[in-house]
């Protein structure tokens, strides 16, 4: 879905369109579309951002970017004193209501600016009927791997990358009587890591990816929306003989936060890395 990137080991643009219908299906079973209905309100379903299932010990839930539930103009109020149902959209365009006492959320960090957060957050599903749903429909991508060893195998330059989400652009919602229709797009972005793309701040890694807005391309005007959802590595295998190639193994390695202007035709995502959503975020989760 993006003008050709060169790297020392890959160009994306000569991806094969059925690998990425491939790898988008299989890596879209972790994917969330977030949105939220909140209760006394007549102006019903408002979608927010994008997430990724994932599970950390003994907890299930969603990672997802903080400021999908928090920001200017919108608090999402989860959990038992909580007013709002989360509305999600999970593999195969399955939806599910969540009634606020079902979840809990954990402000993972406390953002210092909207360029660089840290903006991290987990709403936990707890136990019972609805998680049962969630792994009913969903895969689960756990976090208690060694964040070091993500590094080495998914980290390095040349490393093919797919970022997932729900651009807000593509949104639809419908409500006719008490019937409600949404229509959601996923999107999936197709990179390689470069020189440069993953730095440090503060502490927290960070990894850039470049969306090209040439004469011809598939991205859309804007992501928001792609907030919160996941960044993948690739390891990839090349047939000799046909050609095809072939995913072996695949790891989380980011969450989407932030996006650029367009300038000179290119904008570029910017998501938090593989030390801030294994290591650092959970910190002071208790």
């Amino acid at each position: 879905m993006n003008e050709p990137r060169k790297t020392e080991h890959l160009t994306v643009g000569d991806l094969p369109r059925s690998f990425m219908d491939e790898t988008g299906r299989m890596l879209g079973d972790y994917s969330v579309a977030l949105g939220y209905m909140r209760d006394g309100r007549t102006d019903g379903f408002h979608a927010i951002g994008s997430g990724v299932l994932v599970s950390r010990g003994s907890r299930f839930g969603i990672l997802t970017a903080r400021h999908c539930l928090h920001s200017l103009g919108l608090d999402v109020r989860l959990g038992p004193s909580g007013s709002d149902k989360l509305f999600l959209v999970i593999r195969g365009g399955r939806g599910l209501v969540v009634q606020p006492q079902d979840v809990v959320e954990h402000l993972l960090v406390t953002p210092q600016s909207q360029e660089f957060g840290p903006d991290l957050a987990f709403i936990e599903v707890l136990p019972g009927e609805r998680l049962a749903s969630f792994k009913a429909i969903g895969s689960f991508w756990s976090l208690d791997k060694n964040p070091v060893e993500i590094m080495e195998a998914f980290g390095t330059i040349g490393t093919l990358l797919a970022s997932i989400g729900y651009p807000g652009l593509y949104y639809d919602t419908k409500i006719n009587g008490n019937s409600v229709h949404h229509t959601v797009h996923h999107m999936t972005y197709y990179f390689a890591i470069g020189k440069g793309d993953v730095f440090e701040r503060d502490g927290w890694d960070y990894i850039e990816s470049t969306c090209y807005y040439g004469s011809s391309h598939e991205l859309p005007t804007s992501f928001q929306g792609v907030s919160g959802g996941p960044v993948w590595g690739m390891q990839t295998r090349k047939d000799k003989d046909d050609g095809n190639l072939t995913v072996l193994r695949s790891a989380l390695i980011g969450i989407t936060f932030y996006q650029t202007a367009i300038q000179s035709d290119e904008r570029r995502l910017r998501a938090h890395f593989i030390k801030s959503i294994y290591d650092l975020a959970w910190r002071n989760l208790g």
